[in-house]
């Protein structure tokens, strides 16, 4: 279990660096594009395929950053007020609607990049390594929900029905 404690921590160090460094790149090339047209020192023609490849990479690695945290969001006023037995099994559904959406995603992403032939203009890059994202990172949350369902489950049976107290599965 130490091992795997270590892997989460690893994978979420990583998942949160990697929108960071995409949002102080954005930054930077936003910024270097702003000097460039007022001061016309250089031309950026590479500037549209770099921000919206730092985007995507940002939105869908940030994206299962947040769900690994829990932080996403999400109405949960009904989990609370079924208190923490019918909650739990109300969040047991939300999480397997979850899994089906992101299989989806997953399995259309990895279609996408895979199909994907064009590359971009300037750089030449495979537009398939810039879709490659959208799988990966759905991959990651199918995981980080399997962990929620199994966590909800626990819940769900072992809870009173008599509890007041709200358990919490973050």
């Amino acid at each position: 279990m130490r091992a795997l404690a270590g892997l989460d921590r690893g994978v979420g160090f990583v998942l949160r660096a990697i929108p960071v460094a995409c949002l102080v790149a954005l930054f930077v090339i936003l910024l270097g594009n702003v000097v460039s047209r007022t001061f016309q020192i250089w031309t950026t023609a590479w500037f549209d395929e770099i921000v919206e490849a730092l985007f995507a990479i940002m939105v869908f690695v940030g994206a299962a950053a947040l769900w690994r945290e829990n932080e996403h969001f999400r109405v949960d006023w009904l989990e609370g007020i079924l208190g923490p037995r019918s909650g739990s099994w109300l969040r047991i559904v939300t999480v397997l609607l979850s899994m089906v959406f992101l299989a989806v995603m997953a399995w259309k992403g990895y279609d996408l990049a895979s199909r994907s032939r064009a590359v971009t203009p300037i750089l030449g890059v495979p537009t398939g390594y810039i879709y490659a994202v959208i799988p990966i990172s759905a991959a990651l949350m199918l995981v980080y929900s399997v962990r929620d369902l199994i966590v909800a489950v626990r819940v769900a049976i072992h809870s009173s029905p008599n509890r007041n107290e709200t358990v919490h599965a973050d």
